[in-house]
């Protein structure tokens, strides 16, 4: 079962970080992007990128030279403390308190006007409170090197483990007035891997993969999906896909997209006798399931996006526009190739900031609309 963890770290970490393989693309202005001028922070790399609905907030990171794509470096990179805020629509940045806590990559969400930050091997929860510039600490429930993930939940923090392998680990959701965590209800599908969770509007819908034997197994372990109401603590059963992967989402128009192209049949050894794509949609108020839009061309996901909110995994391949159900390609973002870079969904908007290669870091801002 570890290869599905390793899938869900994956997914994690792209969505903050990008790599771009291809070398040229000159400076200057690319086809749909536009450079954001004027940062106050250093060039480095693994920075956490959040959007508040307003600004991006660029924070911590790593000034260090980028251990290349695939490549075996002796030494962890030396986390900052120190972040910024940049309005995208009037290219306005402003320097932010330094976090309490150095980290590099880390992961968070946004609740309210305050961000929730977990970095790695974390034993608390940074909380910045945007208004007010000022941050202040959490206490977490669970050991610090467990695969915890956080979700905003409307207006709540939820703390949710990504995996079930080695101990049934409960979730929770956070009291922010009273900074205690209360454990939610148990849910239906029993020990799993792969867990990720979104919020509807409505409910916490759960996506998991049911512990089976490996080898061995004569089909896939496909993504599974309970629906919980918070308010009343009661979960709902929903039927399983016919999908890969259990993560990223897009909420869009009150269905939840995974726009993860590509597909699997298992192999030479092993073969499930057909081939199962990795991702799809769901509706969580009927249960139904249905396949991603075809991209004519075939070719990777860059994400997907809404007319008010998107997903972006990274800077190569094509974005999916739920509106039309089309998909487009993603422009190649100017300058050199670049690893490290902190990627935000701005809205519908992608914004790119920082990474390089090798000990060449950046600190440019590149907004793709």
């Amino acid at each position: 079962m570890k290869t599905g963890l390793a899938l869900l770290v994956v997914l994690a970490a792209t969505a903050c970080g990008a790599t771009d393989p291809d070398p040229g693309g000159g400076g200057g202005r690319g086809d749909g992007w536009q450079e954001l001028a004027g940062s106050p922070l250093s060039p480095r790399h693994a920075a956490l990128g959040l959007w508040t609905g307003i600004e991006a907030l660029i924070i911590g990171g790593a000034d260090d030279a980028i251990c290349p794509p695939n490549a075996d470096c002796g030494a962890d990179p030396t986390p900052l403390a120190d972040g910024a805020a940049l309005d995208p629509a009037t290219g306005k940045w402003r320097r932010i308190a330094d976090s309490p806590v150095p980290f590099v990559w880390g992961q968070g969400v946004v609740v309210g006007t305050s961000a929730y930050i977990l970095p790695n091997q974390g034993r608390q929860v940074l909380v910045y409170r945007v208004d007010e510039d000022r941050w202040s600490l959490v206490q977490v429930p669970f050991k610090p090197d467990s695969w915890y993930q956080l979700v905003a939940a409307g207006g709540r923090l939820v703390a949710y483990s990504g995996s079930d392998e080695a101990l049934e680990a409960p979730d929770y959701v956070l009291d922010a007035a009273t900074g205690a965590w209360r454990e939610l209800p148990a849910d239906p599908l029993g020990r799993s891997y792969d867990r990720t969770m979104a919020w509807t509007g409505r409910e916490l819908v759960l996506f998991d993969k049911e512990l089976v034997p490996n080898p061995g197994q004569k089909k896939p372990s496909l993504t599974r999906a309970a629906a919980l109401d918070l308010a009343t603590g009661t979960w709902r059963r929903l039927p399983d896909s016919q999908i890969l992967y259990t993560a990223p989402w897009l909420l869009a128009g009150g269905k939840l997209v995974n726009p993860t192209l590509g597909d699997a049949d298992g192999g030479e050894v092993g073969n499930w006798g057909r081939a199962y794509p990795n991702g799809g949609i769901l509706d969580p108020a009927t249960g139904q399931w249905a396949p991603l839009p075809e991209l004519p061309a075939g070719g990777e996901t860059a994400g997907a996006r809404s007319a008010t909110s998107a997903v972006y995994l990274g800077l190569h391949g094509a974005v999916l526009d739920t509106t039309t159900g089309t998909w487009e390609a993603l422009p190649k973002l100017p300058g050199d190739r670049r690893s490290g870079a902190t990627l935000v969904a701005a809205g519908p908007d992608l914004l790119v900031f920082g990474g390089g290669w090798g000990d060449d870091l950046r600190n440019d801002a590149w907004l793709w609309r």
